[in-house]
């Protein structure tokens, strides 16, 4: 239910984007297709959260009608892992966003679900000013200063930020997760993590806190 709810959120943002950024005198008739992507892992253990994403969507757009500001929008699903890993995929990714910016049609880009893929295609899409929606990134750096130089690091050559999320960061959980050890009274804990960035990032904040 949470990912259908955020998928859903996701794509009325992008519908709302389309509906204010299209030309003037949108009320009717059809000025033509414009697409819209998702870049989320279809295969290994995220599928099932993917499913309910890419659902939300496709509902999304058929409550909609196909349409968003006097355009009629294709949607994509396109899988950022491979079978080999089971998940998302560095070199997939990176294809993922620079085929996104060689499509003259696209407009906004659903992704990604991992927080280490976006920090790869952000710039990617910046530098074309493609507007990029995520309903599952946690990691703190992609919006607020967290990392070295983050999230400008993001946004090379100067270009306009074009990244939001729809769901709370890292800095809310970990910090959630620093006060439930505190009421609790503990004075040592050892803390671990899985290395991934989402794991990694909720980890390093419950320290800090």
């Amino acid at each position: 239910m949470k990912f259908i709810k955020v998928g859903a959120l996701a794509t009325a943002a992008l519908f709302a984007f389309t509906a204010c950024t299209a030309a003037p005198g949108t009320g009717g008739g059809d000025k033509g297709t414009i697409e819209i992507w998702s870049s989320l892992p279809r295969q290994g253990s995220s599928k099932a959260q993917t499913d309910t994403i890419a659902n939300a969507i496709n509902m999304a757009l058929e409550e909609a009608g196909g349409k968003a500001g006097g355009y009629t929008v294709v949607y994509k699903d396109v899988d950022d892992s491979t079978a080999a890993a089971g998940k998302w995929d560095e070199a997939t990714e990176i294809k993922n966003a620079n085929d996104a910016v060689a499509n003259d049609k696209l407009v906004a880009y659903i992704g990604t679900f991992n927080s280490g893929a976006a920090k790869l295609s952000i710039p990617i899409l910046c530098a074309k000013g493609i507007v990029m929606v995520s309903p599952s990134n946690t990691n703190v750096g992609l919006t607020k200063p967290f990392g070295p130089g983050e999230p400008d690091v993001y946004y090379p050559n100067g270009c306009k930020k074009n990244y939001t999320r729809v769901v709370p960061a890292d800095d809310l959980q970990g910090g959630a997760g620093a006060l439930w050890a505190s009421q609790l009274g503990a004075k040592n804990i050892y803390v671990i993590d899985d290395t991934e960035v989402y794991g990694k990032g909720i980890a390093d904040v419950f320290v800090k806190v």
